[in-house]
């Protein structure tokens, strides 16, 4: 007999605990800062917005069509459906699948920048985890006219034409991700150097609220957002788990990125006190 999928108000249920038990405590910065809600809701469609604040946090709200959505998610499912790519499960409810950009970097930058990614996969243990042989080439499917190919470089284009940040900055790589109602991407900094030096997302299914450092804004399908400078370097972000399904597509662009990663302000590491001594 078959072994039934488990049902998707099990599945929120089950990623809501395991994200509410790995979660880590507030830093001392976070207590004493709280977060500030940033209304985008009213903001004109297809126009570019940036904190007024935050160095530097982009929006631009429906940004792609659905038809176009479609056709990449299409792109991606048919990428999988193949069997030499498919998704990674690197946490409950997160699957990841990375793409080279067109143009994409060439092997020896790929191998010097992209290797040991372990959203990926582990080496050794997965395709996805040979950023040479075991991604896909948005080139390669743009030479064969797959469905959703030039929708996908039409959006690699967008952070580069409406985030003044982003202007002139090669597009390193893009990955889409599948995240389960009720899973979250926790909070973090992204790894250098493979994380770029600045970092857009298409939200294309589900709705979240996602947090860089003290602001928090709601995204929808069809909304793009971007991070650089402080908001990418000096602050955390993270998607808010929800009671839907979230897919969504994230690039990184820039080769001028950082040598390492700033202690985080306000931090335990850095006050050189445990989380728990704030409560007292």
């Amino acid at each position: 007999m078959a072994r039934r999928a488990p049902s998707s108000f099990f599945r929120y249920l089950r990623n809501s605990a395991f994200y509410t038990a790995v979660k880590r405590p507030p830093t001392a910065q976070e207590v004493q800062d709280p977060c500030r809600p940033w209304d985008v809701s009213r903001f004109p469609m297809k126009k570019a917005f940036r904190h007024p604040d935050l160095e530097a946090v982009w929006v631009i709200r429906q940004v792609l069509d659905q038809t176009a959505m479609a056709n990449i998610r299409t792109l991606f499912e048919d990428l999988h459906d193949t069997g030499r790519f498919p998704w990674y499960n690197y946490e409950p409810g997160r699957d990841m699948m990375p793409l080279h950009a067109s143009p994409g970097l060439d092997a020896q930058k790929s191998r010097a920048m992209l290797e040991g990614i372990e959203v990926f996969g582990e080496p050794n243990n997965s395709l996805g985890a040979d950023p040479v042989e075991g991604w896909p080439k948005l080139d390669d499917l743009l030479k064969r006219n797959a469905v959703g190919a030039a929708e996908l470089l039409t959006l690699q284009g967008l952070p580069q034409e409406h985030f003044s940040d982003f202007s002139g900055q090669p597009c390193l790589f893009l990955q889409a991700q599948a995240l389960e109602r009720g899973a979250e991407v926790t909070p973090h900094r992204d790894a250098l150097p493979y994380g770029g030096d600045m970092i857009s997302t298409l939200v294309m299914e589900g709705s979240n609220t996602v947090r860089v450092g003290p602001v928090s804004f709601p995204v929808e399908p069809g909304d793009l957002y971007g991070i650089a400078g402080s908001a990418r370097y000096d602050v955390e972000h993270e998607v808010m788990g929800a009671s839907i399904d979230r897919f969504s597509i994230t690039m990184r662009y820039g080769l001028g990125f950082r040598d390492t990663l700033p202690p985080l302000a306000g931090s335990a590491f850095q006050a050189k006190m445990g989380t728990s001594e704030l409560f007292l």
